[in-house]
C-alpha cells in the first residue's frame, strides 16, 4: 500500500520500514534531516502536516538502526514547554 502512492522511493522486498509518528508534526522534518544525514536510508514517506507528523524510511536492518539512533538524538534535544491539553 506505500509504494502505491509512491513516485519516487519504495520499499523494496527486503528492505526493513522503518515508521515514526510525532506530535507536533513537525518535528518530522528534523527527525527526516537527521536520519538522512546520519546513514545512507530512503525516505519513503514524509508527512509534516496535521498535529501528528509521519516518518517512514526503508533500508538495511543496520542503517535503519543508525538512522534511528540519529532521530532518537535529535529529538532528545528538543526543548519546548509541557503539553497541558486544550482548555
Amino acid at each position: 500500500m506505500i509504494n502505491k502512492s509512491r513516485a519516487g522511493m519504495l520499499v523494496l522486498g527486503d528492505d526493513t520500514l522503518y515508521t515514526l509518528e510525532v506530535n507536533p508534526a513537525i518535528y518530522v522534518v528534523l527527525a527526516a534531516n537527521e536520519a538522512e544525514k546520519a546513514s545512507p536510508i530512503r525516505l519513503v514517506g514524509l508527512g509534516p502536516q496535521g498535529a501528528v507528523g509521519r516518518l517512514r524510511l526503508a533500508g538495511t536492518d543496520a542503517e535503519i538502526d543508525e538512522a534511528v539512533k540519529a532521530v532518537q538524538r535529535a529529538l532528545a534535544g528538543v526543548t519546548g514547554r509541557a503539553n497541558t491539553g486544550i482548555d
